[in-house]
């Protein structure tokens, strides 16, 4: 416990959303010009350059009927489009399959003796068939993969090139149908400008979304450099794949190695000649290691890179020039002491912080557009991130090389999403060993996954056609040989968010929506107290998804939205199932009311975002003894509407979720934690003080202080000495808060700062209570009776004085628990309401859920373990409590938050009290209703005669004397007498 002292923390400043906007935009051009150094290339020219002309204009088609005869489309024939490479499209009206064509020509002159001529694509959509000049040259199969094919055989002055690009059905499936395909297709891709289906791009959309070039490469050329660094031995080693494209031998030639510093002053290694003894046809790799005993290291606030150039002599001319860019560091996994699964940058243990991405940082590189690149990362880096999950799929190249100069550490994820098609095993696994090629030489890559969300096949009746688990594990050992085979030194992390548990190899990885996809995983209350879903035994874990949704801003709406979209004003009751695939209208209300205007929806699924991602993350950041990576879902939104999870809009505005997000990310801090946010004056509330700390230094004699207060002055003050290891969380102590008196309700706040062993106050957090005064409700202690043994079990916990009801009692009212005993009084108890009783109805404590009162039926309905309840606030019984006081029940039985829902009830004429909705499915949203969902009473009255039926579904056991707005509610029910 803490110790009480007279040291009062610091108030902690209160900033409005707009101050913090103008503070973003200040932080940001300061993170521009830290990092505007390390953007720089010093590297000197290599004075060598392979000829190359980009192809940039195409014209494009889908396929016709009349194609059969393919000359067709080599001739031009049809009906054209002009297009702009980069061009990626939707779906056809089939949301699949797809096949369509891309034609240019270009002017190209024979090459040189010597010399060889190739087209290269940096990525194509899904399959390319390339055609030049009518012959086929080369195909693949793949969306992310740079491919290339020899072209100089059937080279002309003018040329055709024709692109034949297939689209697919993913392996998924298509919006949840039985209709799936062989294309290797998570959720993800850059998307395209169409708000139905375009701006959310989980359905498929295919075409040349990358750069293409012919370029002039002599006969034996560098293929690609991986510099595999090892900086705790002071060295790394070159693998140099060179590519001889003759059909013979070619010997004598020579690499020679030059490493330069690239974008910082610092030294590097002079020419260093390796002769080779012959290179055969095709690809061969070269293995060097090298010595660099004086490098500098690669280091997220120091992102220093290097470059090394090869450079290929025959004799001594030189043919080929080629430089790729390094960092010298080390990223692994520990997979030896128990638990496994810690993680090490450069040798220090570290925690990754991050968020989601899904095509921002794609379309920043199609439009060309580098300076809101290096923003986007920038702005991850402003929120207190280390780590972007490039959520499930490989992205350009240019993002790579972004993040490595601007020490953004990400992980990239195979294209897979769910099942892998057992037909398509083989291409899964040369796939995998192409993303590790793509992205093996980027510092900033420090983890690959395999697949995101694996699902039971035979559970969806997709047994016929997809990997089961073992076969699914089959696949895993397989992917991580491919990848050894790339690159020994990768961490790989098999699933993400694993449905199917647990792998056999390595880190396991959990998504956790539980407050969004309410109760998903775990319920909010356990992982609040501390709890985490079953995870692998011997293991840490990641999380790798959370979040919830919060609308788009209103000036973002009416600048972008589809007109149909929006109220014709503002004024106007609105729903947001107008706007195609948002969830807010489907989900929020398990967890907040139903607005009425878009004003009203937009602030409130905002703040409700806000607290959800405080709440989620402090409860991650907690179990840093368990959890080792974690990643917000999203980030930032790539178009209006299409992700709104995300913590930014498209037009790069924070919501308010983002600075609560930065805010819990802080590297140091203090944090409070407790399951009581109402109270009793009197009552003492205990509240647990934790320090967090993300960084690889222990923070020892620090001390906490926390002052419990209101706006208007302070009422008790506590200090505790307190430390905490590097990289992980602690928990320093519990204070006891003796709440404060009220005549009615108060507000009040733990505050807590922290401060170093200089004194220094490193960070602050707050903690809000709600307290209320005590009601005595000793004058309506009497005239009650109870059916059952739950309703009995009621007054007994609640202290009210209640006899086992008779006909020869006299009660104003009734508790009614059992509905096999009720039948047996039904006849009299309508009397006594008729004549001016209540019966109170608690759900069926046998489970039958099927009441018959007064003729009528009354079911109990399902309505989930929520933890909010919507109220009307006009009703009299209700009167002094707030939107807010029917959410976050504590229960003293199992000493946490837990669900205060039981069931709701459905019958004729009830006025719902506290409510929840009909919940629509989720998927395109319904027509929009304009009296809003249909309420299910959870706590509903009805009147009968002159008397009353009231029918309460909340659970109650553990809750009662603990939450005050329950214990109120209830008194008011019960006794008639209005709470003040």
């Amino acid at each position: 416990m803490f110790a009480q002292g007279t040291e009062a923390a610091e108030r902690l400043p209160k900033l409005t959303y707009e101050k913090q906007l103008e503070q973003f935009q200040l932080e940001l051009d300061t993170l521009r010009a830290y990092y505007r150094p390390y953007l720089r290339r010093l590297t000197p020219a290599a004075g060598f350059a392979r000829p190359r002309q980009e192809l940039r204009a195409f014209d494009f088609r889908y396929e016709e009927e009349q194609d059969t005869a393919f000359s067709r489309v080599l001739a031009g024939l049809g009906k054209w489009e002009q297009v702009t490479v980069p061009d990626f499209r939707g779906p056809t009206k089939e949301k699949g399959r797809w096949t369509g064509y891309y034609r240019t020509t270009f002017i190209s002159s024979r090459p040189a003796s010597g010399k060889r001529v190739f087209v290269v694509f940096k990525g194509v959509d899904y399959k390319a068939i390339v055609y030049v000049n009518g012959k086929c040259v080369g195909s693949h199969e793949g969306l992310f993969a740079p491919f290339e094919c020899d072209i100089t055989s059937v080279l002309q002055e003018e040329n055709v090139l024709v692109v034949e690009v297939h689209n697919d059905y993913p392996m998924m499936g298509v919006n949840g149908s039985r209709l799936d395909g062989d294309k290797m297709y998570a959720a993800t891709g850059p998307g395209w400008d169409e708000p139905i289906d375009g701006w959310h791009h989980c359905p498929p959309g295919g075409g040349i979304y990358n750069r293409v070039f012919v370029e002039e490469r002599a006969e034996l050329f560098v293929q690609d450099i991986f510099v595999r660094t090892n900086p705790e031995e002071a060295m790394f080693e070159a693998w140099v794949d060179v590519t001889n494209a003759t059909s013979g031998l070619i010997e004598h030639a020579e690499l020679r190695f030059q490493v330069y510093a690239d974008n910082f002053d610092g030294e590097g290694l002079s020419e260093i000649r390796f002769p080779v003894a012959y290179a055969g046809p095709g690809l061969n790799n070269y293995r060097y290691k090298i010595a660099f005993p004086q490098f500098q290291s690669w280091e997220l606030e120091m992102p220093r890179l290097y470059t090394l150039r090869v450079t290929v002599f025959r004799g001594e001319e030189r043919v080929d020039v080629h430089d790729r860019c390094f960092g010298m560091r080390s990223f692994r996994m520990d997979e030896l002491e128990e638990p496994k699964g810690t993680l090490y940058f450069n040798n220090r243990p570290i925690m990754l912080r991050g968020a989601n991405e899904m095509g921002h940082l794609q379309l920043c590189v199609m439009h060309d557009d580098y300076d809101q690149l290096v923003d986007d990362i920038l702005i991850a880096k402003l929120a207190n991130l280390n780590f972007y999950r490039v959520t499930q799929r490989p992205v350009q190249e240019e993002i790579y090389d972004c993040m490595d100069r601007l020490g953004m550490l990400n992980q990239c994820d195979l294209p897979a999403f769910g099942y892998i098609r057992r037909s398509q095993f083989c291409e899964a696994v040369r796939q995998t060993a192409e993303m590790e090629r793509l992205v093996r030489s980027h510092p900033s890559v420090i983890m690959v996954s395999l697949i995101n969300e694996p699902s039971r096949p035979a559970k969806r009746g997709k047994g016929h056609r997809h990997l089961f688990r073992d076969e699914m594990e089959a696949f895993f050992t397989a992917a991580r040989q491919a990848i050894y085979i790339e690159n020994p030194d990768r961490v790989v992390k098999n699933a993400e968010g694993d449905y199917d548990p647990p792998t056999a190899e390595g880190l396991s990885d959990f998504h956790c929506y539980t407050m969004w996809y309410t109760n998903h995983m775990i319920p909010f209350g356990e992982l609040y107290k501390g709890g985490l879903p079953p995870i692998k035994a011997g293991w840490k874990t990641g999380c790798g998804e959370y979040g919830s949704e919060g609308l788009d801003r209103l000036d973002l709406m009416q600048a972008r939205y589809p007109r149909e979209w929006l109220p014709e004003k503002l004024s106007d009751r609105w729903m947001p199932n107008a706007i195609v695939d948002a969830q807010s209208y489907a989900l929020h209300g398990d967890w907040y009311p139903e607005p009425s205007g878009v004003e009203d929806w937009i602030r409130d699924s905002q703040q409700y975002q806000a607290f959800v991602t405080k709440l989620m993350t402090d409860a991650i950041r907690r179990r840093a003894d368990r959890i080792v990576q974690s990643a917000v879902h999203l980030l930032i939104d790539a178009w209006p509407s299409g992700w709104m999870k995300s913590l930014v809009g498209v037009d790069r505005v924070p919501k308010p979720a983002y600075f609560t997000y930065a805010q819990s990310m802080e590297s140091v801090r203090v944090h409070l934690r407790g399951d009581r946010w109402r109270a009793y004056a009197g009552e003492v509330v205990e509240l647990e003080a934790w320090l967090l700390n993300d960084t690889p230094a222990a923070y020892n004699d620090c001390r906490i202080i926390v002052t419990l207060r209101d706006d208007r002055s302070d009422i008790a003050s506590f200090a505790i000495d307190a430390r905490v290891e590097a990289v992980s969380s602690c928990y320093s102590g519990t204070l006891a808060l003796v709440m404060p008196e009220t005549d009615g309700r108060r507000t009040v706040y733990a505050e807590a700062c922290l401060l170093n062993a200089s004194g220094q106050v490193l960070n602050g957090e707050q903690f809000e209570i709600e307290v209320f005064a005590r009601r005595d409700a000793a004058d309506a202690q009497s005239h009650i009776a109870y059916i059952g043994e739950k309703a009995k079990q009621l007054c007994s916990e609640c202290q009210w004085i209640a006899a086992s009801y008779s006909s020869k009692i006299d009660c104003e009212t009734i508790l009614i628990s059992s509905s096999e005993s009720f039948r047996a009084h039904e006849t009299e108890i309508r009397k006594r309401v008729d004549a001016g009783a209540t019966a109170v109805f608690l759900s069926d404590e046998n489970g039958h859920g099927q009441w018959k009162i007064g003729g009528e039926d009354v079911k109990e309905e399902k309505t989930g373990a929520l933890f909010t309840l919507a109220c009307d606030e006009s009703l009299s019984s209700l009167i002094g409590t707030a939107p807010s006081d029917f959410s976050y029940f504590f229960n003293r039985a199992t000493d946490r938050i837990d669900p205060l829902t039981g069931c709701g009830w459905r019958l004729e004429g009830v006025t719902p009290l506290l409510y929840t909705y009909e919940k629509p499915s989720l998927g395109k949203s319904p027509a929009p209703i304009p009296a809003g969902k249909p309420k299910i009473a959870v706590v509903g009255t009805r009147k009968l005669g002159s008397g009353s039926l009231v029918f309460i579904g909340l659970e109650l056991e553990g809750r009662t004397g603990c939450n005050p707005p329950l214990d109120r509610l209830l008194a008011s029910l019960v006794f008639g007498k209005q709470t003040e």
